[in-house]
């Protein structure tokens, strides 16, 4: 008996929305929760990041199909290979692309460290390596606080920013996490999917 030929079909994988980030301590979370409970003050209409999910990202990788997760881990172990834990000290204020006509507020990260510099350009060529395009901009690592949804009133919330500062916290990064973003209506939730020790 003659059997039926069917078309084989591509197996559909999930895609996951990832990233990869230091996590940084909840003294600073709990400190930047109350600069955005200041700022909100201002009526403007700013998305404001949720301090328990503020992270410093090193590179977003957008949409990733799931089996290819433990590819992007094996390559952020190989990027961490001999980097040692990284002295990070948070301090100052700041947005992107200026006061005038801010889009991103973050808080800084003073002086990189050279090991951090290290780890990024090793995280840029493991993942180039895999399919990942590099990033075009310059490294400039810094912690999103809130993003503007319309031009009203946001220089004035990015001059009150600028102007309160952010008094000087340095933590020790010893691991580089994978993780995943589910954007959900209440915000977006995290979960890492690799934590890779420095």
């Amino acid at each position: 008996m003659a059997k039926s030929r069917h078309k084989q079909e591509q197996p559909r994988y999930e895609t996951v929305r990832t990233f990869i980030c230091i996590e940084i301590p909840d003294s600073i979370k709990s400190r930047i929760g109350k600069l955005q409970e200041a700022l909100r003050q201002i009526d403007a209409q700013i998305s404001w990041t949720k301090p328990s999910n503020i992270h410093l990202t090193l590179k977003f990788l957008g949409g990733v199909a799931a089996p290819r997760l433990e590819l992007v881990k094996k390559a952020v172990e190989r990027a961490s290979k001999g980097i040692n834990p990284i002295e990070i000290e948070v301090s100052g204020t700041g947005c992107f692309p200026s006061p005038h006509s801010p889009r991103v507020l973050w808080v800084g990260i003073a002086d990189v460290p050279e090991e951090l510099q290290r780890l990024y350009a090793n995280l840029e060529n493991e993942l180039s390596q895999i399919g990942f395009e590099r990033e075009k901009r310059k490294f400039s690592p810094h912690l999103t606080i809130g993003r503007v949804r319309t031009p009203k009133n946001a220089s004035s919330v990015a001059d009150s920013l600028i102007s309160s500062s952010f008094a000087s916290e340095r933590f020790l990064a010893k691991e580089v996490i994978v993780m995943r973003s589910d954007m959900k209506p209440t915000g977006s939730i995290y979960t890492p999917q690799g934590i890779v020790p420095l």
